[in-house]
């Protein structure tokens, strides 16, 4: 397969541009998996097989309920450590590098720039693997692809737009990726993972359920306001830990913060209409 990176630099050839699409991580959505599998550089690093792949199979957790997404390297290529294929018969560490893609597919998004958007929750992921957001747009036959992505960074927002619009695009696909050595199953806490959301909010920020926050940076007390009934409020610091966890069942709440560390946190705040993800920095 033809592989061009697009990395904001044009390519010859007529565009095809009628309008401008945008889409947001959701976890409501149907998503699919696909695996390209390599030696390691030890052997070789020379691609071995690409195929569909189930999303759970990938390790990745579609929790439509939550409003989340969890990505982490493959373990279920591990099995019970005897397949040479897979683990390294002398030192026991997983044998191929395994590049996880989870992704929405679409034929309807063809033909216009696209927009790809999300928040990351948490980053615990080992350094050792690599986690980016994508855009790819195939051919027909899908014997070229176009790709732009970018890094998903703990406690940020990502955005990415595909521009090469061009005649012979049929098919998009955006989504998330981790690459790396398969693992040992019993690894998996220690390698960490990736919570994504829809989108994470500063303070002040309005959507469409109207919930505001204040003040940001904040020393102690933080509030919270929406113009529905706040069903619940959590909050996690940037290592995935849950450090609060409250139903005001009010329109209006205060939580005092003094004795919570300096850093990031992410706070999840449901209300009747809706729910929002809030970055909250705490002096």
């Amino acid at each position: 397969m033809k592989k061009v990176q697009i990395f904001g630099i044009a390519l010859m050839g007529t565009m095809f541009l009628t309008a401008q699409n945008a889409v947001v991580t959701d976890p409501a959505a149907e998503y699919l998996g696909y695996a390209n599998v390599f030696e390691t550089t030890t052997n070789g690093g020379g691609f071995v097989f690409g195929d569909s792949w189930g999303v759970p199979d990938l390790k990745t957790v579609v929790d439509a309920a939550g409003g989340t997404i969890t990505l982490q390297p493959n373990y279920n290529t591990y099995g019970d450590g005897t397949d040479s294929f897979w683990v390294d018969q002398t030192t026991g560490a997983g044998n191929k590098i395994f590049e996880g893609n989870s992704f929405v597919e679409s034929t309807t998004l063809v033909g216009s720039e696209l927009t790809f958007s999300g928040g990351v929750l948490s980053n615990t992921l080992d350094p050792a693997y690599v986690a980016i957001a994508f855009i790819k747009v195939f051919n027909a036959d899908f014997s070229i692809l176009k790709q732009v992505d970018t890094p998903l960074v703990g406690g940020q927002n990502f955005s990415i737009t595909y521009t090469e619009v061009e005649a012979g695009d049929t098919t998009v696909q955006y989504g998330w990726q981790i690459l790396g050595l398969n693992a040992n199953p019993t690894d998996e806490d220690a390698l960490g993972s990736i919570v994504l959301v829809d989108m994470l909010l500063g303070a002040n920020d309005f959507d469409t359920t109207s919930i505001v926050t204040y003040p940001n940076p904040v020393a102690s007390n933080w509030n919270v306001q929406s113009q529905e009934n706040i069903t619940s409020i959590t909050m996690f610091n940037l290592l995935g830990q849950q450090v609060l966890n409250v139903r005001p069942n009010a329109s209006s709440y205060t939580q005092n913060l003094s004795s919570f560390t300096a850093g990031i946190y992410l706070a999840t705040v449901k209300t009747t209409e809706g729910s929002k993800v809030i970055k909250v920095i705490k002096q």
